[in-house]
């Protein structure tokens, strides 16, 4: 599947919408997608942070640990988790735009420890799910920032 990729401008400063993004503890009440999180590394956000993450998939609450896998302050950070066989990045990029910041989130799945063409029949429905949940995510976040 290729990358899936949204973007949107939110009308507050790069640092407080980073902050308000890598405020990963409090995820549950920014985004409502997320039923429960649950922080395995102390401390502040950086390489390595670590946390499990239950959110609501199909129906189904659904739990998989993440990792932040690349950090730049106020400029880009990586969310890699593994899922049946499945890497998955989302890497959340930050550009300021006057006194708004750009947030455009990329979504990449690498099923190469899968059987070739595995996922192929599903890409596209795939895509467009991922789509809607980055939209859905990206607007909370946005409204949280607002409010």
């Amino acid at each position: 599947m290729a990358t899936v990729a949204v973007s949107n401008e939110i009308a507050a400063p790069l640092d407080r919408v980073f902050q308000t993004f890598t405020d990963l503890e409090h995820g549950p009440a920014h985004v409502s997608g997320i039923k429960k999180l649950e922080m395995m590394t102390p401390g502040p956000v950086h390489v390595g942070t670590r946390w499990l993450e239950t959110r609501e998939v199909m129906g189904r609450l659904d739990t998989a640990e993440m990792e932040i896998t690349a950090f730049e302050r106020n400029r880009m950070y990586t969310i890699t988790h593994h899922k049946a066989g499945v890497r998955i990045d989302t890497t959340f990029w930050f550009e300021p735009s006057g006194d708004h910041t750009r947030v455009t989130v990329e979504f990449d799945l690498d099923s190469s420890g899968l059987p070739p063409g595995f996922l192929a029949p599903l890409g596209w429905a795939i895509a467009g799910k991922v789509e809607n949940v980055l939209n859905h995510d990206l607007a909370d976040l946005k409204r949280s920032i607002a409010g």
